[in-house]
C-alpha cells in the first residue's frame, strides 16, 4: 500500500514539473515574438511611444 501511494506522489511531482516547465518555455516563446516584432534600430521609447530624455522621439 505504502509503495503505491510513493509512486502516485512522484507521478504528481513530475507531472506538475512538466507543466512548470511548458508554462516557462510558453511564456519564454511569447517573449520572443513580441522582441522580434520590433524593427532593429528603434529604441525602447520610441518603440513604446514615449519621448527620450532630450525630448525627441
Amino acid at each position: 500500500m505504502r509503495t503505491m501511494e510513493t509512486f502516485v506522489t512522484v507521478v504528481v511531482l513530475m507531472a506538475m514539473i512538466a507543466l512548470g516547465v511548458l508554462l516557462v518555455h510558453m511564456a519564454n516563446r511569447q517573449r520572443g515574438d513580441r522582441i522580434a516584432a520590433f524593427h532593429r534600430g528603434r529604441s525602447w521609447a520610441a518603440a513604446w511611444g514615449r519621448r527620450t530624455w532630450k525630448g525627441v522621439g
